[in-house]
């Protein structure tokens, strides 16, 4: 899978304040700031992102590493 496309797949499926991936066509790593969020644990914030990847994770990408933040997290961090 071309990272620019799988970016634009991330893109489109959450709205987002910042995202960024990187990869080589079958492992990624992704960073995303959204305040869909906001209220939620690390686990229900990556289980977001799977939904919108849905059948892809099965052969299209092998591992995918995501920072995940909110928001006020990324304002905290940066």
């Amino acid at each position: 899978m071309e990272t620019e496309k799988l970016q634009e797949i991330i893109a489109n499926g959450i709205e987002h304040e910042y995202l960024k991936l990187n990869g080589d066509g079958r492992h990624f790593d992704l960073t995303i700031v959204s305040a869909a969020f906001n209220g939620l644990g690390k686990i229900q914030q990556h289980q977001l992102i799977y939904k919108v990847l849905g059948d892809l994770m099965k052969e299209d990408v092998h591992a995918l590493n995501m920072k995940t933040f909110t928001p006020e997290e990324w304002a905290e961090k940066n």
